[in-house]
């Protein structure tokens, strides 16, 4: 060998050692590596261990690491963690910093990995080096969604991803997919769909429109990228798949279509910027069934009407016999919008009920108030029926999704003429069955609400008594009480009920006589006593006693002056065995005769309204 040999070959070394040396300080690798993994500290394991340099981890790759371990008297499992690392790095991981690290801070600008200390990431500050998912749980609660035409940010899909404790890992995209099967219809994931998203808990972290999903064989797949969708170490994220469904939908192609949307992979980076497709757990299995419907069906409206706790009950209603009385309440009810969908009212129906005078000769005009909002129609001419129908339209009364709002049926009365128009006369306000369908109720998307399934419920009025005098009875109390007899099936039950009458529009006489009926007509106060529901009056007595005035007229008929007030009280007792076989007891007051005359007779005016409450408690008689 000459010295000039000599020379070429010790430069050939030279430039070996040099270029290995180099290769060595650039072959430097994060933990931790397996497969799945991607990118260029990939290539650099691939570089070192003799794999093709393609920059994805696969089953060759990992071969050719274990084999690299088994070498190197590590633990052989394929995967480049921190032993496996530090020891392809030539360095036990501490006191030296990766190729190109100047500080402890940022990345090497050579290899790309974290200098020591360094806790930034690929996407933000990313604590650690080496986090992983760690777990991925579907999120049972959606399982067979609904979506309707029109809607949007419609959660479908619903998945925990959970990180390791060994480092934060921001998730980078999600395969997504969804499997059309339509016996009749489009398999066309934009005839459903315009476009999904995807979120972080309330934050969305990507999109993609559906026409960007590609197909094959019925089945739409679409890579979507995230941004800043971090998941802390030992931390778990709720993330979800919403969807804006297409403006309408062919009703063809929603009677019998099947869609099942899933959520295949993930790809996550972890603070060294590694990238990593993760395929386990729960991906690739969720299949959440989507149905397509319309947006009646999907928004679930139902429009409900009540009556209201403070609609009046049967009572008397004062009127003038020589001009109108306006405002008189028939009915308050309550209007209940349970769904999603937003209503407009625009047609009200109403039955009006009238008993003596026909309803167009004793009302001038009705009022639906809703919500506040008045509405008025003239009472028609042809309104003569015992029964009549009148329809308040043109309201264009907007309501809420969730809103409960209050109405009113009101009546201006004309003056009572004494013959067509007369005393005693009563009117009724009803919202039927037969009103409600014919409501007419428009969703948001302009339908008509179903009679049968998006609209339910009455309301109902009791008859108001129209007279220009009378008088007024309200409750004051009752009581019961029972003096034990000697032997079984002897007591005696007292029953009392104290209520007080008011003279309206002229002065009234009270009847001082009382008896057991089991009718409402009679002489005075009628009381009526049941046994456990049932009416019975053999062994009762009735007395009933004016508890401010006792004077009486030669007629044996307590005066009421106009607009004064007085208290009765009315007993009631029944004994056993005389009354019946042993059991509950009550008593009740049924009627009450009144005149504007101090007859020797009083009976034929007998007040019976509101009296439903007039009643005591039962007691055991035995």
């Amino acid at each position: 060998m000459t010295k000039f040999t000599k020379f070429a070959v010790s430069a050939v070394a030279l430039v070996a050692i040099f270029v290995a040396a180099k290769a060595s300080a650039t072959i430097v690798v994060p933990p931790t590596l397996k497969v799945g993994s991607t990118g260029t500290q990939v290539m650099n394991v691939q570089t070192v261990v003799g794999a093709v340099a393609d920059g994805s981890f696969g089953p060759m790759t990992k071969a050719k690491v274990a084999t690299w371990q088994s070498a190197h008297g590590l633990t052989v499992d394929g995967v480049v963690g921190p032993m496996t690392a530090a020891a392809m790095n030539g360095t036990s991981g501490s006191g030296t910093l990766p190729a190109g690290c100047t500080s402890t801070s940022g990345f090497s600008p050579s290899t790309g990995l974290p200098c020591s200390g360094s806790t930034g990431g690929s996407t933000g500050p990313l604590a650690g080096t080496d986090g992983s998912i760690s777990d991925v749980n579907e999120l049972s609660q959606y399982s067979a969604e609904e979506v309707g035409e029109g809607q949007n940010d419609i959660k479908i899909v619903g998945f925990e991803v959970e990180a390791s404790n060994d480092g934060d890992i921001s998730i980078s995209s999600a395969r997504i997919s969804f499997t059309i099967t339509n016996a009749s219809g489009s398999d066309n994931l934009d005839d459903y769909v315009d476009s999904i998203a995807v979120w972080e808990g309330s934050t969305k972290v990507g999109s993609a429109d559906a026409s960007d999903f590609s197909e094959d064989s019925g089945v739409y797949t679409k890579t979507v990228s995230f941004s800043n969708a971090v998941v802390k170490a030992d931390d778990t994220e709720k993330f979800y798949i919403t969807v804006d469904a297409a403006g309408s939908f062919d009703s063809g192609d929603i009677d019998s279509e099947v869609i099942t949307a899933d959520v295949e992979n993930l790809r996550f980076k972890d603070g060294s910027g590694v990238t990593t497709t993760e395929t386990g757990y729960d991906l690739d299995g969720m299949d959440v069934s989507v149905a397509f419907v319309s947006f009646s069906a999907s928004a679930d409206t139902e429009l409900k009407i009540s009556t209201s706790s403070s609609t009046p009950e049967a009572d008397i209603v004062m009127v003038d016999d020589s001009s109108s009385t306006d405002g008189v309440v028939l009915l308050k009810g309550k209007l209940t919008l349970d769904g999603d969908s937003d209503i407009v009212i625009d047609e009200f129906p109403i039955s009006f009920s009238p008993v003596g005078a026909n309803i167009n000769v004793m009302a001038d005009s009705l009022h639906l108030v809703i919500d506040g909002e008045e509405y008025t129609e003239s009472v028609p001419s042809m309104f003569d029926g015992s029964t009549a129908s009148l329809t308040f339209d043109n309201l264009d009364f907007a309501m809420d999704a969730g809103d409960v709002v209050e109405f009113e049926v009101v009546a201006d009365m004309t003056d009572m003429d004494g013959s067509i128009f007369a005393e005693g006369d009563t009117l009724e306000a009803n919202v039927t069955a037969s009103n409600r369908d014919l409501m007419d109720v428009e969703n948001q998307e302009g339908d008509q609400l179903a009679d049968s399934s998006e609209k339910s419920g009455t309301a109902n009025g009791e008859a108001q008594e129209f007279r220009t005098e009378g008088i007024a009875v309200t409750l004051s109390s009752t009581s019961a009480s029972v003096t034990a007899g000697n032997s079984a099936s002897d007591d005696l039950g007292e029953f009392t009920i104290k209520f007080k009458v008011k003279a309206v529009g002229n002065t009234v006489y009270v009847s001082s006589v009382a008896a057991a009926s089991l009718t409402t007509t009679g002489n005075g106060a009628i009381a009526g006593v049941e046994r456990s529901g049932t009416a019975t009056i053999g062994g009762v007595s009735v007395t009933v006693v004016n508890s401010t005035d006792s004077d009486m007229t030669a007629n044996g008929n307590y005066e009421i002056q106009d607009g004064d007030e007085e208290t009765f009280e009315m007993t009631t007792t029944v004994q056993l065995p005389t009354a019946g076989a042993a059991g509950q007891y009550r008593a009740l007051l049924r009627a009450l005769d009144w005149s504007v005359t101090d007859d020797a007779v009083i009976a034929g005016a007998g007040y019976t309204t509101n009296l439903d409450s007039f009643k005591t408690s039962y007691k055991a008689l035995n």
